[in-house]
């Protein structure tokens, strides 16, 4: 069946396309470690398969009169053996394909403009290659497969089909609304940066370890996981900011609540918040959060914050201006919305796959480039993994987050893409690896040295002389 060589832009789409040609663009990376070496021919057999399912993915972005749009690759897609940074921009030209697959020793790598998709639209994308390459590389038979959606319903724009105009959220929304964010400034974390070389870590734990906490404090992981970093934001902030109020932007996926089966963008952003006026505990923090979450994420809310977000789009100020102005507008737009939150959350819980697929993996990653901080969150099996993107040079409040679950007796591990984030996980001996380097980006020139931390090189390329360093979490 003929398909569109052309796609619309979806609401979010619309706003994340004004980063294009920026030095700055936010990317998705999905990564997922297989028990054998990555076959090369296999992968690339796979990222086609996967291709012709989410043919959508493999796009580049054209500028129209009055909106960017998305127009299909002339060429099939490339797989690569790693060799940029982590979340390295994916739009250079019009040229530039929009997703990029890598591999390197046991690790798959996607990445993913979120000009195309979403994490939860990404995760069905990412899900197709792991089943291809399961195919291609074991000789597994039969479909794999689990979306159920059309041609159409993959590229669907689901925000403009549930739209509903002059429904926008006017009166206050509960618990978050009402809490001293209202009263106070909202806290922004502060300190040395380097917006062009973030770090990035990936934090693994039991994950029925983790839930069984979460259990005892009756509250879910993603309560827990958000009150654990509140109390170490609140560990390194100065005594005179306690006044500030601590706010968590969480995506929340949109689908389920409008029965869309979109692999577009198609989530909603919602709001939790607290002020650290005292030193209380993780599982007093961890209840009110989860108080909150438990109102702002039903569907009667998300549905009139969505028709807020996209009555912007619909004003016919921005909807007849050229395009420049509305890049300017967007990219305006978007860094005010920013000031108003301390960090995001994003949580796509637990990742089924296949049962005949299962054997072959031991882990999956997530991680998003960041001007600020921000956590990535999933599980496969037994394993639960935080994906950690901060540009911020101090890992103080990382330190004191992974410090936390080894006091509760959790175990875990951290993966790295430098050496200085050793310093996360408390360790006195490591191994020094130079950056890898972005525009505009120094190299720290650090000396290496022998550790006993153990260089694998999973969440990078070898080709910047990076190296990930997987060591035991907090003792």
């Amino acid at each position: 069946m003929a398909r569109d060589t052309w796609y619309r832009l979806d609401n979010v789409g619309k706003f994340y396309s004004s980063e294009a040609g920026s030095s700055f663009q936010t990317v998705f990376r999905f990564s997922a470690t297989f028990v054998d070496d990555v076959d090369e021919l296999a992968l690339q057999h796979a990222t086609e398969k996967a291709v012709s399912f989410f043919p959508n993915f493999n796009v580049c972005l054209r500028n129209g009169m009055f909106w960017h749009y998305l127009e299909s690759a002339s060429r099939p897609p490339t797989i690569s053996h790693e060799n940029l940074p982590i979340c390295f921009g994916l739009h250079v030209d019009t040229k530039s394909v929009l997703f990029r697959v890598s591999y390197y020793q046991r690790r798959v790598n996607l990445e993913v403009s979120h000009m195309v998709s979403d994490g939860r639209g990404t995760m069905s994308f990412f899900k197709a290659l792991l089943s291809s390459y399961a195919q291609e590389r074991y000789g597994i038979e039969g479909p794999f497969l689990d979306y159920d959606g059309s041609d159409f319903q993959k590229s669907e724009d689901s925000f403009d089909k549930y739209y509903e105009r002059g429904k926008r959220a006017l009166e206050p929304e509960g618990p978050e609304e009402l809490s001293p964010v209202q009263k106070g400034k909202v806290y922004r974390l502060s300190g040395w940066r380097d917006a062009a070389d973030p770090t990035y870590l990936e934090y693994h734990l039991p994950s029925e370890e983790v839930l069984s906490l979460a259990r005892s404090y009756g509250v879910s992981v993603t309560s827990l996981i958000c009150a654990a970093i509140i109390c170490a934001i609140r560990a390194e902030m100065p005594f005179r900011a306690r006044q500030r109020t601590i706010r968590i932007s969480i995506p929340v996926d949109l689908r389920q609540a409008f029965g869309s089966t979109t692999t577009n963008n198609f989530f909603g952003l919602t709001f939790v918040s607290y002020t650290p006026t005292s030193d209380e505990p993780v599982e007093k923090v961890a209840a009110q959060i989860h108080s909150q979450l438990a109102h702002v994420a039903q569907a009667k809310q998300l549905k009139p914050r969505m028709n807020r977000m996209i009555s912007l789009e619909k004003s016919p100020f921005l909807r007849y201006a050229p395009l420049f102005i509305k890049d300017l507008v967007i990219l305006w737009a978007s860094r005010i919305a920013a000031r108003d939150a301390t960090l995001t959350v994003s949580n796509l819980g637990q990742i089924r796959v296949d049962e005949r697929l299962a054997p072959f993996l031991t882990d999956i990653n997530i991680l998003i480039s960041t001007t600020g901080l921000n956590l990535s969150i999933c599980s496969l099996g037994g394993d639960l993994s935080i994906g950690i993107s901060t540009i911020f040079s101090n890992l103080g409040v990382v330190k004191h987050f992974c410090r936390f679950f080894s006091s509760q007796g959790i175990k875990g591990h951290i993966n790295s893409n430098k050496a200085h984030a050793d310093g996360a996980a408390g360790r006195s001996e490591h191994r020094h690896e130079p950056p890898s380097e972005r525009p505009g980006s120094k190299a720290d020139g650090h000396d290496k040295d022998d550790a006993k931390g153990v260089a694998k090189g999973a969440a990078t390329g070898d080709a910047t002389g990076d190296a990930v360093i997987e060591r035991e979490g907090q003792q």
